[in-house]
């Protein structure tokens, strides 16, 4: 067992320290994402799927800007692990500007021409039309998402995490309420439907900005980050973050293009497909909130290792985990598979919905293994220890040589059924798996991206 995992008492520590509060914030989120789908779910397929088709924007949002604090991170957990606090509020001023401007940009995209983005995924005219009414109320709240997202997130990297269980937890219990007001109209509020799914959420959001500022000006001591800050501008520093952050943010921006480019995709083949897709989504999310909390905590662990100088101990604790990552793989499978009957009992959806949505959790149940693999691999320990162009590499190759054209040959040429296509889309996870482990073992990925 001694060969196996590591002995490192401390490591163990601080894994349980941000693993534990991320997964549960990621359950709270997952949550919300689920109470979304079952009270849209329980009006018909047409509202489903419109408003997962139009958080496909939100969500190419979410991801540039996971890119932008996946490449921030790498500095700020090596700086911290240096013990240097005032060269990360350098860093959290460059992602805080950047961050603004491009949701600012999303937010123009979703309130000036929602038509056209909806257009993109779908041709259905009774999901574009829904669609429509949910962007142009969620757009507006974008930006805020992104401070406040953004800030909890490089926040994980000095091992304050707690936080982001207020934040999320507050949001979940806003978001719920507001939910039930406005969807189905009660306590003499409007029965708005998606239009108020839009607005509970968009409601949460705002609470959950105000919250986070309060506490990075009011009560977070370690980094001590000031308005004053925003200022000043470090030319060093700046070439310093593009070094380390280009590689995450373009990987992510292209694998968000191309998780799009699936959507589209899975958005041709119906309505159907579309409402199986995000109903395996959430239950996916939901089985898998170890897995995030670890691969949260492994960018963390490996960045502060490497920060300190003790390359041989984050290479220990890399292969350490990696088998945690398999553990949770195995029990994420058998949840998912298990809790399938149970859960489409809660969805108003038809029969041809249904089996889709059993097949896509049965081939989800095992993909999730791989998934485990993957994440924890590259996007934890690979990203930490600054060895982001690899993942990059990786994952564009994948998607977009294999993913991406055989999904659409598969579907769309091909008209294959729905369960082949879907694992079509999904089957990189398996290859990718394999190499992220091979690179993690050899432990040749090792980069100190503050020197």
């Amino acid at each position: 067992m001694g060969k196996i995992f590591t002995n490192d008492p401390p490591f163990y520590q601080q894994l349980r320290a941000i693993a534990i509060p991320v997964a549960v914030q990621n359950l709270i989120t997952v949550g919300v994402s689920m109470l979304d789908t079952l009270m849209l779910g329980s009006m018909g397929e047409v509202q489903l799927s419109a408003s997962s088709l139009a958080n496909q924007w939100f969500f190419m949002l979410t991801v540039i800007n996971f890119g932008l604090a996946g490449g921030a991170n790498v500095l700020v957990a090596q700086y911290w692990g240096k013990g240097e606090p005032a060269e990360i509020r350098k860093v959290l001023s460059i992602v805080y500007r950047i961050s603004v401007c491009i949701s600012l940009l999303f937010s123009l995209g979703a309130l000036c021409c929602p038509e056209i983005i909806m257009s993109i995924f779908t041709n259905d005219a009774e999901v574009i039309a829904a669609g429509c009414r949910y962007l142009t109320v969620i757009g507006w709240v974008y930006p805020l998402y992104a401070l406040g997202n953004n800030t909890i997130m490089l926040l994980r990297a000095v091992g304050t995490v707690r936080i982001s269980l207020v934040v999320y937890s507050t949001s979940f219990v806003v978001n719920a309420f507001f939910n039930w007001v406005f969807i189905f109209g009660n306590l003499g509020a409007p029965r708005l439907e998606i239009q108020g799914a839009a607005l509970a959420t968009a409601i949460a959001r705002v609470v959950e900005f105000l919250i986070v500022a309060w506490f990075l000006f009011r009560r977070e001591h370690k980094i001590q980050f000031h308005l004053h800050d925003l200022r000043r501008f470090d030319r060093v520093m700046f070439g310093a973050f593009v070094r380390a952050a280009t590689p995450i943010i373009f990987n992510d921006m292209i694998w968000a293009i191309g998780n799009s480019m699936i959507t589209i995709i899975m958005g041709r083949m119906g309505k159907e497909f579309v409402a199986a897709n995000s109903i395996n989504s959430v239950v996916m999310q939901f089985a898998s909130v170890a897995l995030m909390g670890t691969s949260s905590a492994a960018a963390a662990i490996i960045g502060n290792t490497i920060g300190a100088g003790e390359y041989d101990r984050a290479r220990d604790r890399a292969r350490t985990l990696m088998y945690i990552a398999a553990m949770i793989g195995v029990a994420a499978g058998v949840l998912i598979f298990t809790i399938r009957p149970f859960i489409l009992g809660f969805y108003n959806i038809t029969e041809v919905t249904r089996g889709y949505a059993m097949s896509f959790m049965a081939i989800t149940s095992v993909l999730v293994f791989f998934m485990a693999q993957s994440s924890v691999s590259m996007m934890g320990t690979l990203r930490g220890g600054g060895d982001g162009k690899f993942v990059m590499v990786i994952d564009v190759i994948f998607m977009w040589m294999i993913c991406i054209p055989l999904g659409y040959i598969a579907g769309l040429r091909l008209g294959l059924a729905a369960p082949i296509v879907y694992f079509i889309i999904k089957c990189d996870e398996m290859i990718k798996s394999v190499i992220g482990a091979v690179r993690v073992y050899r432990g040749r990925w090792i980069r100190d991206m503050t020197v």
